[in-house]
């Protein structure tokens, strides 16, 4: 384009950037992947790109000369190609292959693009004819992805015979850190956890990254990355464009979706959670507290989500009935905490606020979880119990998961009450572990985990809190390692785990329940977990799936 004409290129720039973007938001929402879907996401990017550029036309300097705007174009296309392909990297286990294919693809129209703009830029100005290729290369690319089949709400299948069965006790702690429970452990402030420490196999566990709470937990309960499992996300942004269940990640950050599940987060399970599969089998099963396990279904003795012990009154909280209203029986309000706990939750030193009222709705929960699983929890000859405490999760947030009382190289104001009182709850996890293995334990496998261990703030969130004058919060935004801890029957003693990985949790226990595993599980069995006595006897069939639907 010569100089002085009018910068008609900057509308179809900016056009051109907005169907990047959507291309972009398609290949990490394959739900979007139907015709009109497409069309309404590629229009409305388009539009909003163009109608954003073009107040740029009228600047003097978009009139003189449209060379520099090749070139910034061209280097703005890639690296804009390099931030998709860093979205299919960190989102490899969310995305399906299917939707994939789009982002390889608009990455390489991205580059492509970038080409043509600067040999455009070195031999003149832009011009509606060569914004016309990479329009045509971006609009194309959402047709090679390919979106998966439907698959039936999840039902489990006939399996071959059993290996030697054990029944399972699983104690789920979120928030906890591997680095402190070890410490506190060898310092004597968690004996029962020393113990088991002692007599089991156990070690870091890799979680799963980045960091999302929803999809996190569910791949925990079923050996499954979100791309099968279905939970990708803990929020559902609604647009003009649809509804997205997730968004580009930035360097440094988490999944975009925060620590609070929407209400229809779980219900795009499509895959079976290991309790399930029990169930379908035969075994007594009953799942307590289990995050992202809403909405609850029937067969098990007591199935009651995370959502049910934070106040949810609806029907599908917690199934059957009649035990959920035992359940409810349990409640514990933070008012009501025994008033020696309550000092010893919170120490002095600490401030008014959230510092103080933290431990308290922390331990409220975690009791009435407790209780309730005492009063629920199965005990025939074929069981599995799976129960999660999740109060240490806010106070860990506030009080700093790793233990460090220092930020930036300076004292943190009340670092030693706050040391206190993660000291002291810990110590207060430790007293209801013990409890539990004391009435439920007896003859029971064990398996304490986190599926992620809590520490400094990512990246990007520490220099925000940073530049806001702010303490860091501890949290798993960093994705590290959680731990995971068997004990029992089963189970060899002294053994150090290096290897395990929080896909690996579903596999094990089914294998120690006596169950087969399946092909298209991406975890693997623990086998160093296992004591002679059982790798001798036991003889673990394969099946391809437990989905009625086939393998996922």
């Amino acid at each position: 384009m010569s100089e002085g004409r009018p910068a008609y290129h900057l509308p179809l720039g900016g056009a051109l950037f907005g169907l990047a973007a959507g291309d972009l938001l398609l290949g990490l929402n394959p739900d979007l992947l139907r015709f009109f879907p497409v069309v309404r996401v590629l229009s409305v990017a388009a539009a909003s790109g163009a109608l954003l550029a073009s107040p740029l036309a009228l600047l003097p300097r978009a009139r003189r000369s449209s060379r520099g705007g090749a070139a910034g174009g061209a280097a703005l296309l890639a690296a804009f190609g390099a931030f998709v392909e860093f979205q299919r990297q960190t989102l490899h286990d969310f995305v399906p292959s299917g939707t994939r294919r789009i982002l390889v693809a608009t990455a390489l129209a991205a580059f492509f693009s970038a080409a043509v703009l600067a040999a455009r830029a070195l031999r003149g100005g832009l011009d509606a004819r060569t914004l016309s290729i990479p329009i045509a290369l971006f609009l194309l690319a959402p047709a090679i992805g390919r979106r998966a089949p439907e698959r039936p709400s999840p039902g489990a299948t006939t399996a071959p015979l059993r290996a030697p069965r054990r029944n399972l006790l699983v104690v789920g702690f979120e928030g906890a850190s591997w680095d402190l429970l070890t410490a506190y452990a060898s310092e004597g402030t968690m004996p029962v956890v020393a113990r088991l420490l002692r007599e089991g196999a156990a070690g870091p566990l890799a979680p799963l990254s980045p960091y999302d709470r929803a999809a996190l937990w569910t791949t925990a309960a079923t050996g499954k990355r979100p791309l099968k499992h279905g939970v990708v996300s803990s929020r559902r942004w609604e647009t003009p464009v649809g509804a997205l269940r997730l968004l580009p990640v930035l360097p440094g950050s988490a999944v975009p979706g925060g620590a609070h599940m929407a209400a229809d987060a779980a219900a795009a399970r499509r895959s079976l959670t290991f309790w399930e599969i029990l169930a379908f089998r035969g075994h007594e099963a009953a799942v307590l507290g289990w995050p992202a396990s809403s909405p609850a279904r029937e067969g098990l003795v007591l199935w009651a989500s995370d959502s049910f012990f934070d106040g949810d009154t609806a029907e599908n909280g917690a199934l059957p009935a009649e035990a959920a209203a035992r359940a409810r029986l349990f409640r514990v309000s933070p008012d009501g905490l025994d008033r020696p706990l309550a000092r010893a939750l919170v120490p002095d030193g600490l401030a008014t606020g959230e510092a103080r009222l933290s431990p308290i709705r922390g331990a409220a929960r975690d009791l009435t979880v407790t209780g309730a699983a005492l009063a629920a929890l199965p005990g025939g000859p074929r069981n599995v119990s799976a129960v999660v405490l999740s109060g240490l999760a806010e106070v860990s947030g506030l009080f700093g998961a790793a233990g460090d009382s220092r930020y930036w190289g300076l004292s943190v104001p009340e670092a030693e009450a706050r040391a206190a009182a993660l000291l002291a709850y810990y110590r207060f996890l430790d007293d209801l572990l013990g409890e539990i293995l004391e009435r439920e334990g007896r003859d029971r496998t064990i398996c304490l985990f986190a599926p992620v261990g809590w520490g400094p703030p990512s990246t990007l969130e520490a220099v925000s809190r940073f530049l806001r004058g702010k303490t860091p919060a501890a949290s798993p935004d960093a994705a590290r390692d959680g731990f995971v801890l068997f004990s029992g029957a089963g189970v060899r003693s002294g053994v150090r785990l290096t290897s395990a990985n929080v896909l690996d949790l579903a596999p094990t226990l089914l294998v120690l329940a006596g169950e087969p595993v399946a092909r298209d599980m991406d975890g693997r069995v623990l086998a160093e977990v296992f004591d002679e006595r059982f790798t001798e006897s036991a003889s673990v069939p394969i099946v391809s799936s437990f989905e009625a639907g086939g393998p996922q």
